[in-house]
């Protein structure tokens, strides 16, 4: 790598670090209790920037999520909660459904036990590079959104994974090292689970139900001189950015990142809202210090 290449990577780090703290309401002001600055010289995966969150509270951040989605998998595919090993002084969890669900058809099964075993490695992941500092799961309310039923399980799911992928993508930036790597290899996985869902849920005909207004709804656009434009505001087979729908931030074919206010708005059902730090999804909030919208 040429001094160039590597200087011009440090600046775009530094530029997506401020978009995120932006996103999170945190540039230019005070932290959460907790944070203290450092020299952005001697960066560990506890590094904390100036005016920003730590490496730590972005991967608790990410756990907090993915503690909700492999819940919710664990329940509706196995009938039961996740492995003692990883939910170790956890929090309660309501809403789950009685017993394992019933699904569409064998294949659909076979995929959805093959995510929940994907999204509960990501768990054991995460816990694995943050050591003594992985939080806890937190209390979860799995029907926030309503019963979980076999007829709504893809509905409710496709939201979780475009919601979780978009989040990795805002934050990814802003990691070094083993918490980089780390997420490198979880990031996808989110994308190749987000396909299949998005995938099933057109074929099946199922609902869409919108995250927020940047969510892109399931839909065939039914011609290939339309396919060829990508996703409109219409929908799409893919959750990025179309002709009709690129902007300077987020050109055509990529993906639309979420900021960690915009995700707590979702999954604390706070549309809209600022200085919410519970409900929803987590009736009393994230675990960590990234908590508030």
């Amino acid at each position: 790598m040429t001094v160039e290449r590597a200087e011009t990577m440090r600046q775009q780090r530094a530029v997506n670090r401020r978009k995120f703290m932006i996103g999170l309401g945190l540039a230019g002001g005070a932290v959460g209790a907790g944070l203290t600055g450092c020299s952005a010289g001697n960066q560990t995966p506890s590094t904390v920037l100036a005016s920003g969150p730590s490496e730590q509270d972005i991967l608790n951040f990410a756990l907090n999520l993915e503690f909700l989605e492999t819940t919710f998998y664990s329940f509706a595919t196995q009938g039961t909660d996740l492995p003692a090993s990883l939910i170790a002084g956890s929090g309660p969890v309501t809403g789950a459904p009685p017993s394992k669900l019933t699904f569409l058809n064998q294949q659909i099964t076979d995929i959805l036990n093959e995510i929940f075993f994907d999204e509960m490695s990501h768990v054991a992941a995460l816990q694995n590079v943050l050591g003594s500092s992985q939080i806890k799961r937190p209390a979860l309310n799995l029907a926030a959104a309503g019963e979980i039923t076999g007829e709504n399980f893809i509905t409710i799911a496709r939201q979780f994974v475009d919601v979780g992928a978009s989040a990795y993508a805002g934050g990814i930036a802003l990691l070094t090292g083993a918490n980089l790597a780390t997420v490198a290899q979880i990031l996808p996985v989110e994308g190749f689970h987000a396909g299949a869902l998005r995938l099933i849920a057109i074929q099946q005909g199922l609902p869409f139900a919108p995250a927020d207004g940047l969510d892109v709804p399931t839909s065939d656009p039914g011609a290939q001189v339309l396919a060829n434009q990508g996703p409109t505001s219409q929908g799409g087979f893919f959750a990025t950015a179309g002709t009709s729908t690129a902007t300077a931030n987020v050109p055509a074919g990529l993906a639309f990142p979420r900021s960690a206010s915009q995700v707590l708005q979702i999954v604390y059902n706070a549309a809209g809202q600022t200085n919410v730090s519970k409900g929803g999804f987590f009736p009393n909030g994230l675990n960590g210090n990234i908590a508030t919208t």
